[in-house]
């Protein structure tokens, strides 16, 4: 499944259906993971079946979770179909430009949202809409400076929302090279992670050393670390087109003691 990390606010969204469609950048990290995700031929074919909406690969759906983290962590695993279109054909994008649009057929799961309220968050937030229904954040057109490049942009933000909130919202949201380097860095540092969730123990620090260990080699602090459980043996480094590789080997022993 493929795993794509974003903000409380679009994930609520999403959540409640206010969010109808979500682009990605046609970039080689999108490219491969969408690839992978269809699993319908090679790299091509399906990139050219995904500019028709009619293509065999663009009709295909597939589950897709959308994450956000922070100390209330929240996420939402939906159905979607993708297709690649011209920016200008999704709300308030760029002519010409053209992105992975992933639109949301159905929501299957929701953590960390109750009665479309983030969990943990201040119980005195202003929501709009009729009781028992989702509760919806009051949005207004705000500014907010990129960390990264520094753009003053407006965006769509919770009303009350502090200088550093929106600062942070608009470094999540620009389409600068750092800004989208890091939202990729962050994804795979998530994917990686959910992976190790699967795999190790929370006991005995099993989970926590393997997750320095993908830190560690991710930020080329280490060239690779070498984690042995068993009869298992899984190698953790990067490779050449910089994506956390894990390489797990199983042996079994033959060995007897008397």
């Amino acid at each position: 499944m493929l795993t794509i990390t974003t903000n409380k606010e679009k994930v609520q969204g999403i959540a409640d259906r206010t969010l109808k469609e979500y682009p990605l950048p046609i970039t080689d990290f999108w490219t491969k993971r969408i690839v992978k995700l269809l699993d319908a031929g090679d790299e091509r074919t399906i990139l050219d079946s995904l500019t028709d909406e009619r293509g065999t690969a663009a009709s295909l759906e597939r589950e897709v979770t959308f994450t956000a983290g922070g100390a209330a962590s929240v996420s939402v695993i939906v159905t979607v179909k993708i297709a690649v279109l011209e920016q200008e054909r999704v709300s308030g994008g760029t002519e010409g430009i053209e992105h992975f649009i992933l639109t949301i057929r159905d929501v299957t799961e929701v953590r960390g949202i109750t009665n479309g309220k983030v969990e943990g968050e201040d119980p005195d937030v202003d929501v709009v809409g009729m009781p028992n229904a989702p509760a919806v954040r009051i949005l207004k057109s705000q500014s907010g400076f990129c960390k990264y490049c520094n753009q003053l942009r407006m965006i769509e933000a919770p009303e009350g929302a502090s200088p550093a909130d929106l600062n942070e919202q608009e470094s999540e949201e620009c389409d600068c090279d750092e800004a989208i380097r890091q939202r990729e860095r962050r994804a795979k540092m998530e994917a990686a992670g959910a992976w190790a969730e699967n795999v190790f123990s929370k006991e005995n620090g099993q989970l926590q050393t393997v997750l320095c260990a993908i830190r560690s080699t991710f930020a080329g602090a280490i060239d690779y670390v070498t984690v042995k459980v068993g009869k298992y043996t899984h190698k953790i480094d990067t490779d050449s087109d910089g994506m956390i590789r894990i390489r797990t080997t199983y042996r079994e022993s033959n060995e007897e003691t008397f």
